[in-house]
C-alpha cells in the first residue's frame, strides 16, 4: 500500500491528473481505494496516464523512480 500513498503524494503536488490503467479496468491515482481496488500485483503490467500542464515529464520521472524503487 505504500507505493500507491506515495503516487498519491506525487501527484498532489502537481496540477495533473494521473490514472492507472490494468486491463479494463481504471482509477485515478489521487482516489487511493480505487487505486488498490484494481488489485495490482508486481508484474502486472499497468498503463500510466497522465494529464496536465506542462508538468507531466517531472511526474512521470517521479512516479517511475516510485514504481521501480519501491
Amino acid at each position: 500500500m505504500s507505493v500507491a500513498v506515495s503516487l498519491r503524494q506525487a501527484v498532489r503536488e502537481k496540477n495533473v491528473h494521473v490514472f492507472l490503467k490494468a486491463g479494463k479496468k481504471m482509477a485515478s491515482v489521487r482516489e487511493l481505494e480505487k487505486v488498490l481496488a484494481l488489485g495490482i500485483h508486481q508484474s502486472d503490467v499497468i498503463d500510466v496516464i497522465v494529464d496536465g500542464e506542462g508538468e507531466e515529464a517531472s511526474v512521470m520521472e517521479r512516479m517511475e523512480k516510485i514504481l521501480y524503487c519501491g
